[in-house]
């Protein structure tokens, strides 16, 4: 009995591990997509020269 509640503890810490491992790999990639979003926000927001400054057709 003693085992089999070792082995619970033991797995649950490996789940709990692995899952705030992926989350803060996770974490780590907001940055750079809301650097990536604004970057594409800021150049579809930019008036184009072949257009003559007028982006509505």
């Amino acid at each position: 009995m003693d085992l089999q509640i070792t082995l619970a503890i033991l797995g649950a810490a490996g789940v709990v591990s692995a899952a705030l491992s992926a989350l803060k790999g996770l974490l780590d990639q907001v940055p750079e997509v809301i650097r990536s979003w604004r970057r594409v926000v800021d150049e579809a927001r930019r008036p184009r020269a072949d257009d003559g400054g007028d982006s509505a057709r």
